[in-house]
């Protein structure tokens, strides 16, 4: 059944959007337990991370029984911080089975060529996909971060996030100029590490469409709880 929320609403949203991440089955329990007014203030969009649930897929429907929150599916390959398997066929195969319930798909632009059908069938079924490249030691240059977004409109992605871990100051800069431009997709930025908590917020303040939080416990560093991220967001 479609989201109450379109995607096409998501992607053009004229405020920053809170992503709570489900990533254990702890965690989707804790989700499933809240009522509608907690999930509301918890966060705008749950991403499931298929990779680390580990559950099949019947067990997360019915999990998901009644939730009404936008859902962005992700499988994230282990080179950049996933626990499945690299194989692209694998990771297809938790991905696929849920695209009814999506709203949005999350794929490394590394695998966005042997997703090829995988992301035309999200697109049939109204599902936009994300490109998503993630550096979990630096913040690369100017022109490798640009490389990434050059790449994903002719591979028929729909937004763009850019995850990297913050050295200095001077990394978290190149991130703000960057999300402050104009792109023909809409960017989802972030850092990690000691500065990750400022740049979420700073970044979405120059434009950064999602921004992620934790349910429950962090699983990634530099984050924020959702609630409260949502909360500073409306905020800005």
């Amino acid at each position: 059944m479609a989201q109450l929320l379109s995607t096409s609403n998501l992607l053009h949203s004229s405020r920053p959007l809170a992503v709570g991440v489900i990533p254990d089955p702890a965690t989707l329990s804790l989700w499933s337990s809240f009522s509608t007014a907690q999930r509301e203030a918890t966060c705008d969009v749950i991403e499931l991370r298929l990779d680390t649930l580990k559950m099949p897929a019947s067990e997360l429907r019915e999990a998901l029984k009644g939730n009404a929150t936008p859902i962005l599916l992700t499988a994230r390959h282990p080179g950049e911080g996933g626990q499945g398997t690299e194989d692209a066929a694998g990771r297809i195969a938790l991905l696929e089975p849920l695209l009814d319930l999506a709203a949005l798909m999350d794929i490394e632009l590394r695998s966005v060529m042997d997703m090829r059908a995988l992301v035309q069938k999200a697109h049939g079924m109204g599902v936009k996909v994300v490109g998503s490249f993630h550096d979990f030691q630096t913040t690369p240059g100017e022109e490798v971060l640009r490389g990434a977004i050059s790449f994903a409109q002719p591979a028929g992605l729909d937004a763009v996030k850019i995850a990297t871990f913050l050295n200095s100051t001077e990394d978290l800069t190149r991130l703000i100029k960057l999300t402050s431009e104009s792109h023909r997709l809409r960017l989802s930025s972030m850092g990690m590490g000691p500065l990750g908590r400022v740049s979420r917020l700073v970044l979405a303040k120059c434009g950064s469409l999602l921004n992620y939080g934790y349910i429950g416990e962090s699983n990634a560093p530099g984050q924020w709880p959702a609630a409260k991220l949502k909360e500073l967001l409306a905020e800005l």
